[in-house]
């Protein structure tokens, strides 16, 4: 049994138990409104479980990660490292979550790969400079009628993660169900520092980036669903780590949908940091169903 976490410092959920060669167990579980883990706490958990024992020079690239089943929040997790790759220059692991009984949560591959010398390019994002993130609304500054509309949208609701700031620009205006579009964008970052080893700041990330990144699927049909509401889960999540990501300083993050049909979203996200670098890039197809 392990105890529900609401807390403000990541650093406590993302710390794991070693129990053998290259087996970890969880040691907190931090559930969502219904009734399951957050799906953040899986990823940065299974990030963590793959950084264990990672060499320094060798630092998370890509993340691709599957949602199996819905995870106990009161259960452990027990994550096997399995490596697949071990090169000059890339090494690949896969992870596996599984509960009691064997209940298999998730399956997790992360690369990483050595810092080499070569071209770049990327254009920067030179308006987020002149953002200040801390001057927008929080989800307590949303109107109450607004945040009743939006919780027909599965999981969305004043209900928030302490460990997670969160600021919406524009927020009449985004979060307007006559004005929403398949585009949401907002800063984040972990409520508090984390420190410095880049083990955890890459784990955090992990666990911040299915804060709300789906919601650009969803928002634009919350006009046509009436009353049957929406019910959403995460399916699968892709990271790509293009630097290395500090995740208690702000991050902006866009998030688009392309896509959703049959029952299924699909948002991809960029993600900058206050200079307006791009950082990262993160994909999730989600399950959006109606409610009758």
């Amino acid at each position: 049994m392990q105890e529900r976490w609401n807390g403000l410092d990541l650093g406590v959920i993302l710390a794991l138990d070693s129990i053998g060669p290259a087996h970890w167990r969880t040691r907190h579980g931090d559930p969502n409104m219904n009734g399951r883990s957050y799906g953040g706490q899986l990823l940065g958990q299974a990030m963590m479980a793959a950084l264990m024992d990672m060499p320094d020079d060798r630092r998370p690239t890509m993340m691709q990660f599957v949602f199996l089943q819905g995870a106990m929040p009161e259960e452990r997790i027990d994550l096997r490292v399995h490596d697949l790759q071990a090169g000059k220059r890339f090494t690949s692991r896969r992870v596996d979550g599984s509960q009691a009984n064997g209940r298999r949560v998730l399956d997790a591959q992360v690369t990483f790969a050595k810092r080499l010398d070569a071209p770049e390019h990327g254009a920067a994002r030179a308006h987020l400079r002149e953002e200040q993130p801390e001057s927008f609304a929080t989800l307590d500054d949303v109107p109450e009628h607004v945040l009743e509309e939006i919780t027909r949208l599965g999981g969305y609701s004043r209900d928030r993660k302490p460990s997670i700031e969160f600021r919406i620009p524009q927020a009449k205006r985004q979060l307007d169900p006559a004005r929403m579009t398949d585009t949401f964008r907002f800063w984040m970052r972990t409520a508090r520092p984390v420190g410095p080893d880049p083990r955890v700041q890459a784990a955090a990330f992990a666990y911040l980036s299915d804060w709300w990144l789906n919601f650009s699927s969803l928002g634009m049909h919350l006009r046509d669903v009436g009353s049957r509401g929406l019910y959403i889960a995460s399916l699968n999540h892709a990271l790509w780590l293009h630097r290395p990501v500090r995740a208690d300083e702000w991050m902006h993050v866009e998030s688009v949908s392309p896509v959703a049909a049959h029952g299924r979203g699909f948002a991809i996200a960029s993600v900058h940091d206050l200079a307006g670098r791009r950082i990262a890039t993160a994909t999730q197809e989600c399950l959006m169903g109606f409610v009758d």
